[in-house]
């Protein structure tokens, strides 16, 4: 169910989105927090999926990488350094902050930063290989997603690929941050906005923007990352029983993948 019912007002949600993560990010700016990542389960996530996504741009030869929606942009940051990567956001704060990690980084990529609504981005058609973003389009209704999604693909190369990562409710830091939700006192990050629509429905949507934009699908596939086990996990009981229920539970993973392909 949507946190906006019965408020078919796109930039209350938008608004909010900018307010809520323009303030997380402002507190990791002024904590200057010298750490990368703040746990290994982290380290471990992005070491993850970095390098399925180095792999996926080296085999199809891409070398244009736009993140919509960046937020800190730390996953495409964090790529190969050969690659032009482009963030865009629309929270200047979070652009600041991803600033920020870049010089932390360090790897002497090519990043452009620009401050921009994923609804209207101010790129011209067909600019860039992959189009991708991490946990934005779940916060939105059905047709705002298809919405999104039609302006990634039209900023996309034909040949090229778009990819949305959503969180998975069934893991166990999003069932962690559920049930704080439910339990106000504690301490802890908390479900906000998110909803969550099933894989079928968002296979649909992007089936929806496809025609809509005149694209051939090649291929779409799903892909999960990040230790179902929650954030505070300890590092050696990752390493051991971790990779084991990564295996068991791959399904219940942080992070779905939804990869579509053009030709």
């Amino acid at each position: 169910m949507s946190y906006y019912k019965n408020k078919d007002n796109l930039e209350k949600v938008v608004e909010h989105e900018n307010k809520q993560w323009s303030k997380i990010f402002n507190s990791e700016l002024k904590g200057k927090n010298t750490k990368l990542f703040s746990s290994f389960w982290w380290k471990d996530y992005y070491d993850e999926i970095t390098y399925f996504v180095n792999n996926f741009l080296s085999n199809n030869g891409y070398k244009k990488v736009l993140e919509a929606g960046s937020g800190s942009g730390k996953a495409s940051l964090l790529l190969n350094a050969d690659l032009d990567k482009t963030l865009l956001d629309i929270s200047t704060v979070a652009l600041e902050y991803a600033k920020y990690l870049n010089n932390k980084i360090n790897n002497k990529s090519v990043v452009n930063f620009f401050q921009g609504n994923i609804f209207k981005m101010p790129f011209g058609n067909e600019e860039f290989d992959f189009v991708w973003n991490i946990g934005v389009v779940e916060h939105y209704e059905k047709n705002d997603i298809k919405n999104i999604i039609e302006e990634m693909i039209r900023v996309c190369e034909k040949n090229g690929t778009i990819a949305i990562g959503i969180p998975n409710l069934y893991s166990g830091p999003i069932l962690k941050a559920y049930l704080l939700k439910k339990i106000k006192f504690i301490p802890g990050y908390k479900l906000d906005t998110e909803n969550f629509y099933n894989i079928t429905c968002f296979n649909e949507i992007i089936e929806i923007a496809c025609r809509k934009e005149n694209r051939r699908v090649e291929h779409m596939e799903i892909k999960y990352f990040g230790n179902p086990l929650i954030m505070e996990t300890p590092a050696f009981f990752i390493k051991t029983v971790g990779k084991v229920i990564n295996k068991v539970f791959y399904k219940n993973k942080f992070l779905i993948l939804i990869i579509c392909k053009f030709k």
